[in-house]
């Protein structure tokens, strides 16, 4: 079979599409115009390139973001279905990845999630286009110190999310299990110096309010995972692992997920149903619900997710 330039090109990793000739063959027909976007990037098929042929359908998604739109191409066989988010629809931006096997969830006020798996060795367009995303929410800078909130622009004060008087960027208190939690707030805070640190909930097993499970668990524990919340008053960005609760104690996957508050309708608190110790925080943006586990005694703290 002749070799093409799509197939000669074709690996792991996340390409950037800067022209039309460079689109796969499959998305040609859809009217994406590199030229008039702000970020074009085609996510490869999950496959050996030792499994792959120039007559295959080589990408999986395409990713186009313009001014106003983002904008998921999905193969579907031979085929693709389109996605269009308009950016004021967004309610948060999850990115995770655990080994190679990366994620990235786009949650929306009035849609369903968008996901698109991608290698995780591919993570740095990931990036790139997160960055982008959250810049086409956010305000030019974060309010003044002691400036009233804007209109629409909860957590208010008192709730489970709000920001209150959050403390400096300091390293918070978590074992060396988390180290790689801690690297990836060092990180964060270094490249957004005006994120204050609101809450860290430490890794503990957790007690089930079954009986029945209480014995169970004596055999198999389960872990409620650390996470690391902080804000700059616009967004609350949360560091933690791909799953909160986890049978084993996961030190390999790593998570960021980022709350725009101007998008969050509600954030409610409730005892988590079973596991003592652990309380909910739901936050609700538009139809989309997010919940988070954290330790009751982090959630009732002067610190708060």
């Amino acid at each position: 079979m002749i070799s093409t330039a799509e197939f000669d090109a074709f690996g792991p990793w996340i390409d950037e599409v800067r022209t039309v000739d460079d689109l796969p063959r499959l998305y040609r027909d859809a009217g994406i115009d590199p030229a008039a976007c702000r970020l074009v990037l085609k996510v490869p098929r999950n496959i050996e390139r030792r499994n792959a042929h120039p007559g295959m359908h080589l990408y999986d998604h395409l990713i186009a973001l313009d001014d106003e739109t983002l904008t998921v191409l999905r193969r579907q066989d031979d085929a693709y279905e389109t996605i269009r988010v308009p950016l004021d629809r967004i309610a948060a931006l999850a990115d995770s990845t655990r080994l190679l096997d990366g994620r990235l969830t786009v949650h929306l006020v009035d849609a369903p999630a968008v996901v698109v798996p991608y290698n995780g060795s591919a993570g740095a367009p990931v990036q790139r286009l997160i960055g982008l995303l959250r810049e086409s929410y956010l305000p030019e800078s974060p309010p003044a110190a002691g400036s009233p909130p804007a209109a629409g622009s909860p957590p208010a004060a008192g709730s489970p999310l709000a920001a209150g008087e959050p403390g400096p960027a300091a390293a918070p208190g978590l074992g060396r299990e988390d180290t790689g939690l801690l690297n990836d707030y060092d990180d964060l805070v270094r490249q957004e110096p005006r994120m204050r640190l609101l809450n860290v909930g430490s890794r503990q097993v957790v007690t089930p309010a079954s009986a029945w499970e209480r014995l169970y668990r004596k055999a198999r524990p389960l872990h409620l995972q650390a996470g690391i919340a902080v804000t700059d008053e616009r967004e609350i960005v949360l560091v933690h692992r791909r799953e909160w609760f986890t049978r084993d104690a996961d030190d390999i996957s790593m998570a960021r997920t980022v709350l725009p508050c101007a998008r969050i309708d509600e954030v409610v608190t409730r005892p988590h149903e079973r596991y003592l110790g652990v309380d909910v925080i739901a936050v609700r943006s538009g139809s989309t619900r997010l919940e988070f586990p954290i330790a009751a005694s982090a959630s009732g703290s002067d610190r708060r997710l």
